[in-house]
This record gives structure tokens, sequence and C-alpha cells, in this order.
């Protein structure tokens, strides 16, 4: 299958255009610069050029292809404009959904965790509303096209991690190391998934090739930590000496994007993805990462 990977470049599509390539299917990658475009071409794949802000260019590359994978993200800035920026996401989803109206491809979103808000510390499955802002708009429009002749799926990845990158956790770093030691918010008993990148990937992978239309999949490894003691092995990792710094609730701007993700609890059930999927996350855990593998000082 020919897969139209939007953020091919980036930590969470890097994976699954090696995962996809493993698997003898074809990725044309989408690049929005020369130096995407080169990375791609290294890699002997086919490149289109296109980018979130401009919604045809997205749109075209959703037609040159059987299915399309979508984790392209903006790029954000301290300044950034939030309601633009959901505006500009919302708009390039539409336009490759619409693209493939009546084409009977695949289309697959990257949603996440968060749209479920504060699930509290019980795990909870993919029929729990999706409610932030954040979230919402684009799985009703993608859910949506199941009726208009589109095979959408849609996957929500809690925290990922791996190969000592991911935004959320070097913003956890970075954040930490700002502050002298590893950060949580409050008590520190908010509670969170995570998952291995490379098992989100082969999950993108089973869902292209095995799911129902209109279906969604937590993406989690079945943990439960809470937001304290991933705080504290962070600080060792960083060289902080296991020290920990509590952020009060009002307080989370002080440490960006982080503070709002690990201020409340985040737990999803992924029981759905093991039985319709036969998908079994078997990466390394969090913790281990953080102690023994490749965030380790």
């Amino acid at each position: 299958m020919k897969v139209f990977v939007t953020g091919a470049t980036g930590y969470v599509g890097t994976a699954i255009v090696k995962n996809l390539t493993g698997a003898g299917h074809t990725v044309l990658g989408m690049a929005r610069s020369d130096e995407s475009a080169a990375k791609l071409q290294e890699q002997g794949l086919e490149v289109h050029r296109g980018e979130l802000a401009d919604p045809e260019s997205m749109a075209e590359g959703a037609k040159r292809a059987d299915a399309v994978i979508h984790t392209a993200f903006p790029q954000m800035g301290p300044d950034v404009n939030f309601e633009e920026l959901l505006g500009m996401m919302t708009a390039a989803v539409a336009a490759m959904v619409d693209s493939l109206k009546g084409t009977d491809k695949t289309f697959i979103l990257t949603s996440g965790a968060g749209g479920y808000g504060d699930t509290g510390t019980t795990p909870v499955d993919e029929s729990m509303p999706i409610v932030a802002p954040t979230h919402a708009p684009n799985e009703q429009k993608v859910m949506g096209a199941t009726e208009e002749g589109v095979r959408t799926i849609v996957i929500r990845p809690t925290i990922v991690y791996g190969y000592g990158a991911s935004n959320p956790i070097m913003a956890w770093f970075n954040a930490s190391r700002q502050m002298g030691g590893g950060v949580y918010i409050g008590e520190g008993d908010a509670v969170m998934s995570s998952l291995y990148i490379d098992d989100l990937a082969e999950l993108y992978r089973l869902a292209l090739e095995k799911s129902d239309p209109g279906e969604a999949y937590n993406a989690a490894d079945g943990s439960v930590l809470e937001t304290k003691v991933v705080a504290e092995a962070i600080s060792h990792a960083a060289g902080l000496g296991g020290k920990t710094v509590s952020i009060p609730l009002d307080e989370v701007e002080k440490v960006g994007f982080i503070g709002r993700l690990i201020g409340t609890s985040k737990v999803v059930s992924i029981e759905k993805a093991k039985r319709v999927l036969s998908w079994n996350p078997s990466g390394p855990s969090l913790m281990d990462e953080l102690s023994t593998g490749s965030y380790a000082s």
C-alpha cells in the first residue's frame, strides 16, 4: 500500500515510516523544507512538498496515495497564537479528508489521550467522549467522513518516549533543569500512561492493515505511573540527584505546556487495540528508559 505520511521526518513520523517500509509498504513522505526532503530522499522515499499552512498541498499529497497517516504538528514558539494554530490544523485535516471522499481510501488521524481531559485514576476506554477543544474538532471531522466514503481511523497516544527524544519528555527534562529538580504539579499524585515509540509505530501499521472504518484506539503500554515518581526518575537522569520540585496548580505556566500535560491524570485502557488488532506493546518501560536506557545520564 502507498501511504502518504505527514510529519514523515518528525519523531513519530520517522518511526512510522521505518515500520511501514519494513513491512513492505511504500511511503510518500511530506516535506516542508529542503532539509526534510533530503532526509526522505536519502532513505529512498518519494517526497511530496507540502505544509500545514497550505491545506491544498496537503490534499494533493493525500490524493497521490492509497492511505494517509497524519502526524504533522506545527512548530510552537513562546508567542504562539493557539486559535490560529488550531485553525490551521483543522483546515489541513479537512482538506485531506475532503479530498478522499467517495474513494474508500484510509485516513488515520493522530489525536491524543489529552482529548479526554482529566481521566481520573481509572483507565478509560475509547467510548469516553473527547472534550478538549484541541482534539474534538478534528476527531469529529474525521469520524464524520466515515459516512462519506473514507475509511477513517483515530489513534490516541499518551506520552510517547524512546531513543532519548520526544517533545513531552524533553520538555519535562528542560523544565526540571530550569527549576533545579524534577518537576511535578501540586502533590504529584496525577497519574499517567505512556508508550514506547516503536510500539506506537506498530499500532499505526496494524490499524492501517486491520481496522474497520470509524474506529479509535488508545495508545499506551498499560502501565500507570504517578507523575511525582516520574519526576524523581527524570531528576536522576538529568543529573539533579533525585531532587524534585512541586509547582503549584495555579503556576503551571512557569514550566510551559508540560505543566498542563502532567497537571491532571491521563490514563487509558488499551484492551481494544490488543483485542481487535492483536497489538502487543513490548518495548522498554518509561522508568527503564529513564534509569538505564536512552535518557539515563
